[in-house]
């Protein structure tokens, strides 16, 4: 199943906050969004007009939900209100929700967007329910009853008390200490420079709970203007990330590294607002579509579901510039057989391959032109065909050959077929292919450099094959 993640936040015109810069985020990291709506925001990025509450229907709005799905994870940003706070505290109890708190309650233009006081009552019934809080260094040095001045911004061990005072109002008794929970402050001033991110983690390490620190360090941005949105776009990366069944704290590394790349692009607005942009890029939106174009012509002909293994086929396309799989889009789910033809069984994702996208990054450590691979059945007599009949160039790796330390590590199993091939070959060929082994399934791997390659590399395949 996909993964899902629900966010309790208010409605922003302009996009650029509230509930509906955390469905873009949600869906940017790979998971689907469920929305409950708190309040009607009337604002745009520089000026905020004010709100109606609509905590006489989120009840409903959460009863529905919850009811039919089954959500884990929820960002929770904007609370109007005590009857809010109330029904939102009641669910989470009741359908025992990890929590991922934004606790914002003034406006990046500086006006309340909850009644006043409202803070104290999530920080006493809130709180202890959730397992992320993301406050900034001001909200940080509020419910840590600290004055942080600029001078002590620049003292860590300050911030760090504060985490430590912070986390502890997360836990509701002893009990509750084995839960894994964690403290993020945003924005602390370090020089001229650069601003630090602190995080704070109570986690699990070999049975037990430790508390540990990590600092973020990041090139400080200039920029006129007011940028809106960024706490609720770092909140909901957070509550994406653990719903992908990432680790606490590899959820917080990663929305951090997330946030970092998607905040060197603003879109400008007219009054000197800015926006996070979360749209794709125009080389992402090349690599999707050549990933269709691929898909569109296979999964019209049943000749090409001979390729697909049993462990399904997916079709990976990479950034000229990868360094990550998340630099890599895949099929989600990949593609299996339906009523004969190859079908895919989600949609075009960055981030969703796993063996090809691995593929795809040690290929591009000796050949920084492979941008595919596609993964294909083997069948020994199709090795025989495709070496009589076509040009394609094609090498076995005999996976007895590996060593014992590499066998254990998926990776690097990946890393060894590709250096293989370069050490006996020279470089990488058209397809790399292996007769299987213990719980590895038989092989075939076509690489390529864009759609256009693997479009005639495939049609070769399936000419030869079918003689």
């Amino acid at each position: 199943m996909k993964p899902i993640c629900l966010t309790i936040a208010g409605a922003d015109p302009t996009s650029g906050a509230g509930f509906q810069a955390d469905i873009r985020t949600f869906d940017r990291c790979g998971v689907h969004p469920f929305s409950v709506i708190t309040a009607i925001t009337y604002q745009t990025a520089t000026k905020f007009y004010g709100y109606k509450s609509l905590s006489d229907i989120l009840d409903k709005q959460l009863d529905t939900v919850l009811t039919a799905y089954p959500i884990k994870y929820v960002k929770i940003g904007m609370i109007p209100d005590v009857k809010a706070l109330d029904i939102i505290v009641d669910f989470i109890k009741k359908y025992n929700l990890n929590v991922i708190l934004d606790t914002v309650s003034v406006s990046s233009a500086g006006e309340r967007l909850s009644s006043e006081r409202l803070e104290l009552e999530i920080e006493r019934i809130l709180f202890p329910y959730a397992k992320v809080i993301t406050p900034n260094i001001v909200e940080a040095a509020f419910y840590s009853n600290r004055n942080l001045s600029n001078d002590k911004e620049k003292d860590i061990e300050s911030i760090k008390e504060v985490a430590e005072i912070l986390l502890n109002k997360l836990y509701i008794n002893k009990e509750s200490q084995h839960n894994e929970k964690a403290v993020v402050i945003k924005g602390i001033k370090n020089n001229r420079d650069n601003i630090l991110d602190l995080a704070l983690m109570n986690k699990r390490t070999n049975g037990l709970m430790q508390r540990e620190f990590q600092i973020f360090k990041k090139k400080k941005v200039i920029f006129k203007g007011n940028v809106h949105g960024t706490g609720c776009v770092f909140s909901s990366a957070i509550a994406a990330f653990l719903a992908r069944d990432c680790s606490l704290n590899d959820a917080i590394i990663k929305a951090e590294e997330f946030f970092d790349n998607k905040f060197q692009s603003f879109i400008e607005l007219p009054d000197n607002g800015k926006l996070i942009d979360l749209t794709i890029t125009d080389e992402r939106f090349t690599v999707i579509n050549q990933i269709k174009e691929i898909y569109n012509i296979i999964s019209q002909s049943k000749n090409f579901s001979l390729l697909i293994p049993e462990v399904r086929m997916n079709i990976s396309g990479s950034l000229t510039d990868a360094v990550t799989k998340e630099d890599i889009a895949g099929i989600e789910g990949r593609i299996t057989i339906v009523n004969g033809f190859p079908k895919a069984s989600g949609e075009i994702k960055f981030g969703v391959s796993d063996h090809t996208a691995r593929l795809i990054l040690s290929a591009k450590k000796f050949d920084n032109s492979i941008n595919f691979v596609m993964n294909l059945k083997y069948d020994p007599n199709w090795i025989t065909l495709i070496e009589e009949y076509t040009d394609l160039e094609l090498k076995e790796i005999i996976r007895e050959e590996q060593p014992e330390e590499i066998k254990k590590k998926e990776f690097s199993t990946m890393q060894w077929l590709i250096k293989e091939s370069i050490d006996k070959i020279g470089k990488i060929p058209d397809i790399i292919w292996d007769k299987g082994a213990i719980g590895k399934e038989p092989m075939m791997r076509l690489f390529g450099k864009n759609s256009k390659d693997m479009i005639i590399k495939l049609k070769i395949i399936v000419d030869a094959i079918s003689n």
